[in-house]
């Protein structure tokens, strides 16, 4: 019952970062965010790889929680950890953002 429990919460947490990432995924090439200098560039030139990798370890990450019984404890070391990634991109994410905001 109790990995039934953890594994629907992992599974929850999975599929709110995936929501996230796709988010990000669609703003990141955004007009609103047209680098101009090339630090700017290097960060979304980052922040697109990011993603991208976010992207594909969290399906893949879907698609194994979907399809196991049991929850191993590595996978939901696993799981906390993407968790934690996805944390980071948007903490990155809303930086580079800020650096377009007009100064008032």
């Amino acid at each position: 019952m109790e990995d039934e429990q953890d594994k629907a919460l992992c599974l929850g947490k999975l599929e709110r970062c995936y929501n996230t990432i796709q988010h990000f995924k669609i703003r990141v090439d955004s007009y609103l965010y047209e680098p101009t200098t090339v630090a700017l560039f290097e960060t979304k030139a980052y922040l697109k790889n990011k993603i991208s990798k976010l992207s594909e370890t969290n399906e893949k990450l879907l698609e194994f929680m979907r399809t196991s019984k049991v929850m191993q404890p590595e996978q939901y070391k696993l799981v906390n950890y993407h968790i934690r990634e996805t944390f980071e991109l948007e903490f990155d994410f809303m930086e580079y953002t800020l650096k377009f905001r007009q100064p008032v």
